[in-house]
């Protein structure tokens, strides 16, 4: 129980990490791409391109960070929780 258990936690962290990775890149790669065809509109006197550049791409990239300690804080509980309850006294290692 508690092998397939860490077998469980280590899938889901993986396509977590992978998913958000691929995320950063499209992050990384869309949006420098596609900033000129946005700088013809205005926001905050900026061009849109430019803001989405150099501010939303930050914005996003701590985005990321929030949704992977908020993920992972909930999937190490409920695993974590699962092995305690599966071997009592046996913490996960």
């Amino acid at each position: 129980m508690v092998a397939a258990a860490r077998s469980r936690f280590w899938t889901l962290t993986l396509r977590l990490t992978l998913g958000l990775l691929v995320a950063w890149l499209l992050i990384s790669l869309v949006v420098p791409w596609f900033a000129r065809d946005l700088d013809s509109l205005r926001g905050f006197g900026f061009p849109v391109g430019f803001w989405l550049a150099a501010e939303g791409a930050l914005l996003l990239y701590l985005l990321i960070i929030v949704v992977y300690v908020v993920t992972m804080d909930r999937l190490e509980q409920r695993y974590r929780d699962e092995v305690d309850a599966a071997e009592p006294g046996a913490g996960p290692t």
